[in-house]
């Protein structure tokens, strides 16, 4: 077996200065301009072009100039840097924390009585300086000639920024203590980790990738890119009708109630290629099955089983009823992935605690729950800090935590990165509030658990740096470079971080907040003011939803274990009216039927010769966005073409 790809110092370098160009311009100008939206999922664009462009620029520099071209592991770091950071920028967070934390002071108003209802609670040492001089220009811009008063900003940043290092070190920590049991006994297949490794495989000792001197990569590459291409002719020629399948909603409209989204995006159908078939089928199959169960309850008036889910006034919709069941799946699935790992935890335990075993894994272990429990502290702590109740601050935080676990372990299974989860659902919010019930909290712990959960906190639906870490261990051996593996992952973060804190920040102040940022925040306070006065008490009914999908998952979890040929994965049910799922099942059954197609008619070789082309996809699509972009920034600075979405 070959050692895997090293860590070094000069890739140290250039991936923090990859990180802080490849930020500013998706501030400056993707964000100024409004010509790139590019964090829509757990591996985001802002991951994955600056990578390929890398990829193009070494194959130049093998050829030119080949002492001065990146090693296999060099690349590798460069990715890994960018991906910890990926999800940050725009809408993934940056935008919402700016947001959220310079909104308090700014959209009060008599009519929305913030001041009245939540201000005295609020922890305003987390937010922006309250003062006009800080706020007034953040959203209207600054006047000409003044400067930015970072004074205001300084404290914020360092609250922000610390406890989301904590989060970072808790993942990493967390992952370190499972990474053996995915690995090897439960061989998850790393999709994300694997694709990087083919694209490249051969750049030691060569000029090129090998995967470039497959013809049925180009294929791939061709059918996406050209389809591009004309589109980008069409900026010049107006009377073009471009194409649109790689880019448009289809919408079957079955009945009233019963209705489906298509859409067909490459980078996803290259990624899944990877995918086991059953769990790809378990995603179709579930998806399919909610869209009825929600076309069946609104036709039935959203009862089940004869009962109305919710207290009076807050029932939920039938999409929220299908949330809720999917929420009990997705903690059942966190909870038996820990007792799927028991066995392994015993003998981590036994190392830490007796020292037996391999010296350097046995420091590794014991590191690593020092560092888990150091982190947890601090979360917790700032948690409290906030305002929270001690119960409360544990709980948001294991809730969190889980969901996040679950979300970086099964983005490793599958490759699919639009694994989003349901809003509410995330940080624990739902479960605090509607199935514990919101009427048990004090206001102030209350209002800080609405600062904890909401999009100011380490992310959205879109998680910063927790999926990247386990396809970052799978790239690298922890136990060979623990020291450069750790230094990559905590030096990417707080340089992704603070560069774009300090561009979006000034972006703001330069144009205007309420241009370049929107109202991103004014929903979480709204709906402090709305628990306040309303406070919600647990539900029986909703409870029983929650039950059943822990219920359903574990019953699947249990007939996969007793049989082998079952073909249904909890996963499935998890995530089967999230947001992602919606948008892309379509790809997911291309991608399945072509799999059981080539497994079945001309097996495990007839798949890895299918490889290439599906890479050639996902290439094609990236270098035909980044033509795009450079079209755009040269011939349409002020009106750019959205090559890139949802």
């Amino acid at each position: 077996m070959s050692a895997p790809p090293q860590i070094t110092v000069r890739a140290i370098v250039l991936g923090a200065l990859t990180i802080a160009a490849n930020f500013y311009y998706i501030v400056n100008v993707g964000q100024r301009l409004d010509i790139g939206s590019y964090v829509h999922s757990q591996f985001p664009m802002a991951t994955f072009m600056p990578f390929v462009l890398w990829l193009f620029l070494n194959t130049a520099l093998r050829a030119l100039w080949p002492h001065v071209a990146l090693s296999r592991g060099e690349l590798l770091t460069l990715f890994s840097m960018l991906w910890v950071v990926g999800t940050i920028p725009q809408l993934g967070w940056m935008t919402y924390w700016t947001s959220i934390v310079g909104a308090p002071s700014y959209f009060a108003t008599a009519e929305n009585q913030w001041e009245e209802t939540f201000f005295s609670y609020l922890p305003w040492h987390v937010f922006a300086n309250a003062s006009p001089r800080v706020v007034d220009p953040f959203w209207f811009g600054l006047s000409e000639g003044a400067s930015i008063p970072w004074d205001g900003w300084i404290g914020a940043i360092g609250q922000w920024l610390g406890v989301s290092m904590a989060m970072v070190v808790f993942g990493f920590c967390l992952i370190a203590l499972f990474h053996k049991q995915w690995v090897e006994a439960e061989k998850l297949t790393f999709p994300l980790a694997q694709m990087p490794l083919d694209l490249t495989q051969g750049f030691e000792g060569k000029r090129w990738p090998e995967l470039f001197c497959k013809p049925v990569f180009w294929i791939g590459f061709a059918l996406v890119f050209l389809p591009i291409l004309y589109n980008i002719a069409t900026y010049f020629a107006l009377g073009l009708p471009p194409i649109e399948f790689y880019w448009k909603f289809y919408d079957l409209n079955l009945t009233p109630d019963f209705f489906l989204t298509v859409r067909i995006l490459p980078l996803i159908m290259a990624v899944t290629y990877l995918c086991p078939v059953d769990i790809l089928g378990s995603m179709i199959f579930f998806h399919l099955l909610a869209a009825l169960k929600i076309a069946l309850m609104k036709r039935t008036g959203f009862s089940i089983g004869g009962f109305a889910v919710g207290a009076a006034g807050q029932q939920p919709e039938a999409q929220n009823i299908i949330y809720m069941e999917s929420y009990g799946a997705l903690v059942f699935i966190g909870l038996w992935s820990i007792y799927l790992a028991r066995r392994h935890l015993r003998q981590v335990w036994h190392q830490v605690h007796s020292g037996q075993g391999e010296p350097r894994q046995v420091a590794l272990y014991r590191l690593a729950l020092a560092g888990l429990i150091l982190s947890a502290l601090s979360v917790i702590g700032w948690g409290v800090q906030l305002g929270m109740s001690l119960p409360v601050a544990i709980g948001g935080f294991l809730l969190m935590t889980l969901t996040y676990f679950v979300i970086a372990k099964l983005v490793a299974a599958t490759g699919f990165a639009y694994l989003l989860p349901n809003k509410p659902h995330i940080k624990g919010d739902s479960f605090l509030i509607e199935l514990v019930g919101s009427a048990f909290q004090s206001p102030r712990s209350l209002v800080a658990f609405k600062v904890f959960t909401s999009n100011a906190f380490f992310g959205t639906f879109r998680i910063p740096a927790w999926p990247a870490l386990p396809h970052c261990f799978r790239l690298f051996s922890l136990e060979r470079q623990p020291g450069r593996l750790t230094a990559m992952v905590l030096i990417a973060f707080p340089i992704g971080f603070v560069v774009l804190a300090v561009e979006t920040i000034s972006l703001a102040y330069e144009g205007g907040g309420l241009i370049f940022l929107g109202g991103k925040a004014n929903w979480i306070f709204e709906d402090m003011v709305y628990l306040l006065n309303n406070p919600m008490l647990p539900d029986l009914n909703k409870w029983a939803v929650w039950f059943f999908g822990f219920g359903e998952a574990a019953l699947i979890a249990l007939l996969r274990g007793y049989f082998h040929w079952f073909p249904l994965h909890p996963i499935g049910l998890a995530f089967q009216h999230t947001f992602g799922l919606r948008l892309y099942w379509f790809s997911l059954f291309i991608v399945w039927i072509v799999k059981i197609i080539l497994l079945r008619y001309g097996g495990s070789r007839a798949y890895i010769a299918g490889k290439p082309l599906f890479y050639g996809l996902a290439i094609g699509y990236v270098v035909g966005v980044i033509f795009s972009m450079v079209v755009d920034l040269i011939w349409f600075p002020a009106e750019g073409h959205g090559m890139h979405g949802w």
